[in-house]
């Protein structure tokens, strides 16, 4: 019960308040080492399998094996296993890593019952109904934790029996594989609905530049944003002169001012930090992604500026619809920004300022949090660890608890104060070259963003016969090897664009946008055509 209990705060933790961030194999197998008396055990399961992982992060909602549950489970069978510990480590390493990629097949599943949830949230707003707002919330975490507990319940029943393995070994491994493909493909479906969001027909062409950065010229993606910034620097140095956004002006020619600017008490403002803090994502879902979470944050702010039941409900369905961002160097910033402009009265600002910002500040917080700052000091974790020092994991959980801590509560309050400002200068065009500037960032990045996440290759090849001193020689071709003389990580690109036409050309539900990828995607991968990634060549 104990392993179990764990499993479920760690999937919390990394979709909620990021205090020790348990979902990383260090963390998790460390704790379930001292859980089931082995703690050396789960220091070094942990430890190896954290190395692993390194640098493999859910960007864009994208599914990877699952190595949180992995390092429990392999920890918790490894200490019934005979032998030593250097015996036990390769028993708990050989279930631990099947066991994180087999059920990463069951990762879509929590995500796709979150989906269906989120409509009834949607109810809840219509009818102004915040307590069904708040329990479809918090409700939407069950599948999300269910589909790792469960595992972690059934390999702590057989710490002795080996059921894991004959699990693993009864389900059909095309099924594991199509499974697979499905999960690399649905960060598509995320794109393309930001894309539908963004102004892509006017700047479609900064796409490119993000794209060469990362299949040409192998710019990293920390590198793509600073390329993007560069960009977004010249776009509003050289676009001064455009009008600025129109907004009511008084007698004197001067911006109206808000008439419910201050009505915001400090109570106010930390109840909708403390909600985004403790649960931004535990509701995400594929097709709204992070939006939920956003909604039930401003609810408190927008049930006191809105007493009228019919701005209040305007209010909470306009920020049911598609977010998402980083939540750690992103979110609070649009968080606070939001409940400014609303407060100043501007909600349409409001809502527009999310759709600008929440590209760019995903690209730049995921790459500066999860690809530089985490892959730095889970590695210095990881290497002490190996080594049986507890200092390994203990730096690894400081280091996340205090700088994530400070630097979301400091970026709220900065965002909230600067917001106020922002919607009073809309007349100077402050906020709409803010907003451009942010959108030309957001294109560069998600240009460099899709081929590094979708992750697609076709494993189907072709005979070609050559003639060799005078010998017909025929060879199988690698179709892949000629895509990617044509145009490195073309597959991806192809994918997201497909899913963008049936969003925004075809007008589909994004749910049945979802279905379509996830059966193409395992039907594609259990033929064995389409992959992750292309097979090692021996």
């Amino acid at each position: 019960m104990a392993l179990t209990l764990w499993a479920i705060y760690c999937t919390y933790d990394g979709l909620g308040p990021f205090l020790i961030y348990a979902q990383r194999p260090l963390i998790a197998g460390s704790v379930a080492g001292l859980i089931v008396g082995h703690p050396l055990l789960g220091l070094l399961i942990g430890a190896t399998l954290e190395l692993a992982a390194l640098g493999v992060y859910t960007y864009g909602g994208a599914t990877i094996p699952d190595y949180q549950t992995g390092a429990i489970v392999g920890t918790a069978l490894a200490a019934g296993a005979a032998g030593g510990t250097s015996a036990q480590v390769a028993i708990g390493l050989g279930v631990g890593l099947p066991a994180a990629i087999l059920l990463s097949a069951l990762d879509p599943v929590g995500k796709i019952i979150t989906t269906a949830l989120v409509h009834r949230a949607d109810g809840y707003a219509a009818d102004g109904n915040a307590r069904g707002l708040a329990v479809i919330h918090w409700v939407s975490l069950v599948p999300w934790v269910a589909v790792r507990a469960i595992p972690t319940f059934l390999a702590a029943l057989a710490v002795s029996g080996g059921l894991v393995k004959d699990i693993t070994a009864s389900i059909p491994a095309g099924f594991v594989q199509g499974m697979t493909l499905a999960g690399s493909l649905l960060p598509a479906v995320g794109f393309a609905l930001l894309l539908g969001m963004m102004e892509l027909s006017r700047y479609w062409y900064l796409l490119l530049i993000g794209f060469v950065a990362f299949a040409y010229l192998h710019v990293p993606l920390l590198g793509i944003a600073l390329i993007g910034v560069a960009v977004a620097m010249l776009f509003v140095t050289l676009k001064r002169d455009e009008p600025a956004v129109v907004v009511p002006e008084g007698p004197a020619g001067e911006p109206e001012e808000s008439t419910v600017d201050g009505r915001l008490t400090k109570r106010d403002l930390r109840r909708v930090f403390r909600r985004y803090f403790w649960s931004s994502q535990i509701s995400w879902n594929y097709e709204r992604m992070q939006a939920l979470g956003f909604a039930y944050s401003m609810e408190p702010v927008l049930r006191r500026l809105y007493p009228e039941k019919a701005d209040y409900v305007a209010g909470l369905q306009r920020h049911l619809q598609f977010f998402n961002t980083s939540v750690l160097i992103g979110g609070p910033l649009i968080l606070g920004s939001s409940v400014a402009l609303e407060e100043a009265g501007t909600p349409k600002s409001a809502a527009s300022t999310k759709v600008a910002l929440m590209g760019p500040m995903a690209g730049i917080g995921d790459t500066v949090v999860f690809t530089l700052y985490n892959s730095i000091i889970f590695t210095m974790g990881a290497s002490w660890a190996l080594q049986g020092n507890w200092l390994g994991p203990a730096f690894a959980a400081v280091m996340v608890l205090v700088p994530y801590a400070l630097v979301r509560r400091w970026q709220f309050g900065f965002a909230y104060r600067e917001g106020k400002r922002l919607a009073g200068h809309l007349a100077a065009g402050a906020l709409a070259r803010v907003a451009q500037g942010a959108t030309v960032l957001g294109f560069v990045v998600l240009g460099g963003f899709i081929p590094s996440i979708v992750k697609v290759v076709t494993t189907l090849t072709y005979r070609q016969t050559t003639t060799v001193q005078g010998q017909p020689v025929t060879q199988a071709v690698a179709i892949q090897d000629r895509l990617d003389e044509l145009v490195p990580f073309l597959l991806p690109v192809l994918v997201t664009a497909g899913v963008y036409l049936l969003t925004a050309k075809a007008r589909l539900r994004p749910v049945w946008v979802i279905a379509i990828v996830v059966v193409a995607g395992v039907a594609l991968g259990w033929l064995g055509w389409f992959a992750p990634s292309a097979p090692a060549k021996s």
